[in-house]
């Protein structure tokens, strides 16, 4: 199969490509990113298989001739609010199946309408292919009380579960991700159940994002907070100024790279991981799987349904990370 990857040169775009050059399933990968000189470093580090292109994704016309003979695109771009969807639509347009990372919720409308350019193609496509969302859905399908579920039936007005993405910024992220971060971070808030020790922080969708607790979480909250009141120009500046500062944020040896889970009550469910990697093997997962054309459906798909309970564990298995649940 072809698959083009877009957002390679970036954090999770990287190790994506890395995953899917590995695959003999993958027959060509194209690596495409605005920063054609990383681009073209990355496809010659990896495989003969891999070929470079450089594309302004927010541009439909140069999307669009990269996308000649191509069965799946993943997409690890960011921010995705502010390409997302021109990707989406560029790929339905074309009749290619597409996964993205999707670091936040598509608006309702924008929703239905790429759902039904991708069902007028005959094509699925699959949002949220990351950590959070991404991961969080996975584990709230496939883990959070499934295994009581059968003895223990549901209550009226079952609690809804909080989602969060915990990270140490000395080893997760790059500038989009921190950019989205500095935009949205709030007050400080508990610690969900089940999650890694750290600070933590509401966003705006009700979600929270941690970090190791002492130096992380005071520079984090003490930079976007006092930055962000000076507008859009002072929330750039306080991700540019984390990113820069990110070798000094490190937490506790055993803190994870990363982890992301969900909490109902006193249930919990999460995935963690020491390098940083299950948001990436999830992309590039979900591509292979849309590449392959295992189901009929079409349009925008549920991620739970194209990836079950076995096939999840399986996954964190393979990219080094564990699933831990109570």
């Amino acid at each position: 199969m072809k698959i083009v990857l877009l957002g390679a040169a970036g954090f999770t775009g990287r190790a994506a490509a890395v995953l899917l050059a590995r695959r003999d399933d993958v027959g060509e990968l194209i690596l495409v990113d605005y920063d054609i000189r990383d681009a073209k470093r990355l496809a010659k580090a990896l495989s003969p298989k891999c070929r470079w292109a450089m594309a302004d994704v927010g541009k439909p016309l140069e999307l669009s001739r990269l996308l000649e003979g191509i069965d799946a695109v993943a997409s690890a771009v960011g921010p995705s609010g502010e390409y997302e969807k021109t990707v989406l639509l560029s790929c339905a347009s074309r009749g290619i199946a597409a996964a993205t990372i999707g670091e936040g919720t598509i608006a309702e409308e924008d929703r239905r309408e790429i759902d039904g350019a991708f069902r007028e193609t005959g094509i699925p496509a699959v949002v949220g292919c990351g950590m959070m969302p991404g991961w969080t859905e996975l584990l709230a399908a496939h883990f959070l009380g499934a295994d009581d579920a059968a003895a223990n039936p549901p209550s009226p007005s079952p609690p809804l579960p909080t989602r969060y993405l915990f990270f140490s910024p000395d080893r997760f992220g790059g500038y989009a991700f921190l950019r989205g971060i500095a935009k949205e971070i709030g007050r400080a808030v508990p610690a969900p159940a089940g999650a890694p020790p750290g600070d933590y922080f509401a966003l705006p969708n009700g979600s929270r994002i941690g970090v190791p607790e002492g130096k992380p979480g005071k520079r984090l909250g003490g930079i976007a907070n006092t930055l962000g009141k000076l507008g859009p120009v002072g929330k750039e500046f306080a991700a540019a100024l984390l990113l820069w500062l990110r070798g000094s944020m490190q937490g506790p040896p055993e803190s994870p790279a990363v982890a992301a889970g969900v909490a109902a009550g006193d249930r919990f469910a999460r995935v963690e991981d020491p390098r940083g990697n299950p948001g990436a093997a999830l992309l590039a997962e979900t591509a292979v799987r849309l590449a392959a054309r295992p189901h009929k459906a079409t349009g925008l798909l549920p991620l739970p349904e194209l990836i079950g309970r076995e096939e999840v564990e399986e996954l964190a298995a393979r990219s080094g990370a564990r699933i831990i649940a109570g």
